[in-house]
């Protein structure tokens, strides 16, 4: 059994990691989300209040954020119909992507657990921990207050849950932008971006395990140890959904093997999104 649930909490080592199962169902959100009748500038303007982006994107983008997000809720509360939605999802998830928007940390990283819905590449271990008959919630959380973060996934609802534990450190931006004709624009962009709180994308974090807990009906709780180093590349982020990618093999040092592939993308919502009951503990 112990070895059963290392390998379960293994899952959790470090990249990406993170997805969602069955749902609740929340009525009130998917009701702003998806007005029925309502022209399309008009639903983009009340998703704005909902989904904000983190910088003066465009209004294209601002409307493929809210899409994506009505959607990736969908998928959550009808997990029947997630096939059905995942060429939608692909086509949305990769035009923000494409739109290289900046992000701010502080409103796009930081703050509650963002809950995985949706993920693109190999089927990582941890898609499959869960048992269906139950709402399992997986996700990540980071604090930039003492750079740390949380993997949580639900094996069995909240009566069986795993939680690993470590630090994050900026690694930086993948590609700054360089103008031709001007040598030195890298250098502006990076130290306008930072100036302004913005950071632009794709860009790199280092995540590093420290530690893990298994926790049984919220009573007991056995520390594990585990280790292990990835890095969780930001494809896409605003108020409400982000896009990370794995850009290498997950490196457990200790506790267990490789669990997640290079290439690997998830899609993650801010659980209290998709779960209006969801109480942080964490």
């Amino acid at each position: 059994m112990i070895q059963l649930l290392l390998v379960l909490v293994a899952a959790l080592c470090p990249g990406i990691y993170c997805f969602v199962q069955p749902t609740s169902n929340n009525v009130a959100i998917r009701n702003k989300l998806q007005p029925p009748t309502r022209a399309c500038n008009n639903i983009v303007s009340e998703r704005a209040a909902l989904a904000p982006s983190a910088v003066a994107t465009s209004s294209s983008t601002k409307q493929t954020s809210g899409e994506l997000l009505r959607l990736l809720i969908r998928k959550a509360d009808v997990p029947k119909e997630g096939d059905a939605l995942n060429n939608q999802i692909n086509s949305l998830v990769q035009a923000l992507i494409s739109s290289k928007s900046s992000f701010n940390p502080t409103t796009c990283i930081d703050g509650p657990l963002f809950a995985s819905i949706h993920f693109i590449g190999n089927t990582p271990l941890w898609e499959k921990i869960g048992a269906g008959a139950v709402r399992n919630i997986k996700g990540q959380k980071y604090t930039l207050d003492d750079n740390s973060f949380t993997n949580y996934a639900e094996i069995w609802g909240d009566n069986m849950c795993l939680k690993a534990v470590g630090k994050f450190s900026e690694i930086g931006p993948v590609q700054p932008v360089v103008d031709e004709n001007n040598p030195f624009s890298s250098i502006a962009s990076l130290f306008a971006n930072k100036q302004s709180s913005l950071l632009p994308t794709p860009y790199d974090y280092e995540a590093r395990v420290t530690g893990a807990s298994i926790s049984l009906w919220n009573k007991f709780t056995l520390n594990l140890s585990i280790e292990g180093t990835g890095t969780v590349r930001v494809l896409y982020a605003d108020e409400s959904l982000r896009i990370f990618l794995s850009p290498t093999d997950t490196n457990v040092t200790k506790g267990a093997g490789d669990w997640e592939s290079e290439g690997l993308i998830v899609v993650q919502v801010r659980v209290g999104l998709v779960y209006d009951d969801w109480v942080d503990n964490l």
